[in-house]
C-alpha cells in the first residue's frame, strides 16, 4: 500500500482549513470534496480538475466541522458562530438552521443510514442527535461523571469537554471523544451509556469506525498524546497503540479496505499505517504548518482497492494523495 501525492492547491481558503468531508459519487457525478476554515466558508472542490465548483456562505466565524450526508443532496457545517446549517449541496440553499449553545457543537457527522446527525457537545459534556426529517432534536446522550467526585477547584464541567463523534458502520454504536483523554461509547438505540475507552492521556480529536461490518467493533482514535489507538469499542479493550509523530494527532481516517489508516498532526506531516506491520510506512510533507484534516475517498469504479484521501492545513492549503 502507498500514497502517491497528486497535486496541491495553495490558498484553497483565504485562512486556515479545520476540516474535510468527501461527498460520495454516483452513476452520473464524481466523488468531490468539501473542506470548511477559519474564513467562515465552506467550499466544494473536484478533486479531477483542482477546481472550486461551489463557496458556502452563512456561517458569521470558523467552521470547524462539515459532514456530508450518504444521498449525496445535503450537508452539514458547524462553526463556532454556535449554528449548525443544514444546506442542499447543489443549490447552497439552507434546509435547516440548527441552534447550540456557544462552543457546543465541534464535531458532525450523519448516520451510516442517514436518519440521523450527531453533534459532538463541546462544554455540555455530551453528543445530540437531530433527526435529519423534521430536524427535531431526538436526545442528548450525556456522558456520566468517572470515578469519585471532583474536588471543588475542578473545573468539573470541562473535564468531559467533547470534541470528537463517529458512528460504527451498522449505526448500533457511536463513539465521542473528549479533551480528558476518554472516549465514551454509546448504545444508540437505547440512547444508553456503555462504557468509557482509556489509555489516552490528552484530547482525542479525531475517532473512527473500521468501514468493514465484520470488524464493526474496531475503532480508531487520535490524540494531542501523539499516540493513535485502536479499540474494540465493544469489548472495551486497548488493542494496539501506534506512534511516530512527533506532535499532536489531529486527525485520523481509515481507508475503505479498512487495511491502512492515514493521520494528520501539528508536527506538519501526513501519515500512511499499515495496520498488518502496526507501524507506519510513509510520511508526507506537503504541507507547511499543521494537518487539521485527512479524509480518504470513495473506492474507485475501476480499480476497489484505490481511492484518493484530501489533507487539509493551517497553511491553507489542500493536498490529494492517490491511495493504492
Amino acid at each position: 500500500m502507498k500514497l502517491a501525492p497528486l497535486d496541491s492547491i495553495q490558498n484553497a481558503h483565504d485562512d486556515s482549513i479545520w476540516t474535510a468531508s468527501w461527498i460520495p459519487s454516483t452513476e452520473e457525478s464524481p466523488a468531490l470534496l468539501l473542506t470548511g476554515g477559519l474564513d467562515e466558508t465552506v467550499r466544494l472542490w473536484d478533486p479531477k480538475n483542482l477546481t472550486c465548483i461551489q463557496t458556502f456562505t452563512g456561517h458569521c466565524l470558523g467552521v470547524v466541522s462539515v459532514t456530508s450526508h450518504p444521498t449525496r443532496r445535503i450537508a452539514a457545517s458547524a462553526s463556532i458562530d454556535s449554528f449548525i446549517r443544514v444546506f442542499e449541496v447543489d443549490t447552497n440553499e439552507t434546509i435547516a438552521t440548527l441552534e447550540a449553545p456557544p462552543s457546543e457543537v465541534w464535531q458532525l457527522q450523519f448516520s451510516p443510514n442517514g436518519s440521523t446527525l450527531a453533534a459532538a457537545g463541546g462544554g455540555s459534556s455530551s453528543v445530540k442527535l437531530w433527526d435529519t426529517t423534521q430536524w427535531q432534536l431526538i436526545t442528548t446522550l450525556s456522558i456520566p461523571r468517572q470515578g469519585a467526585a471532583p474536588q471543588p477547584s475542578e473545573k468539573s464541567s470541562n473535564k468531559k469537554f467533547v470534541l470528537s463523534v463517529a458512528w460504527n458502520p451498522d449505526g448500533r454504536l457511536l463513539a465521542c471523544g473528549s479533551v480528558d483523554g476518554t472516549i465514551s461509547v454509546f448504545d444508540v438505540a437505547r440512547a444508553k451509556f456503555l462504557h468509557f475507552l482509556e489509555g489516552h492521556s490528552m484530547p482525542v480529536r479525531s475517532l473512527v469506525f473500521s468501514p468493514s461490518l465484520h470488524d464493526s467493533r474496531i475503532l480508531f482514535s487520535a490524540s494531542d498524546d501523539g499516540h493513535v489507538h485502536v479499540y474494540d469499542a465493544e469489548g472495551k479493550t486497548l488493542l494496539t497503540s501506534l506512534s511516530g509523530h512527533s506532535s499532536w494527532v489531529l486527525s485520523v481516517d481509515v481507508s475503505p479496505d479498512g487495511a491502512a489508516i492515514a493521520t494528520g498532526s501539528s508536527d506538519k506531516t501526513v501519515r500512511l499505517w499499515d495496520l498488518k506491520m502496526r507501524a507506519a510506512t510513509q510520511t508526507l510533507t506537503n504541507h507547511t504548518d499543521q494537518v487539521w484534516a485527512v479524509a480518504f475517498g470513495p473506492t474507485s469504479r475501476t480499480d476497489v482497492r484505490s481511492c484518493m484521501l484530501a489533507s487539509v492545513s493551517d497553511d491553507k492549503s489542500l493536498s490529494f494523495y492517490q491511495y493504492s
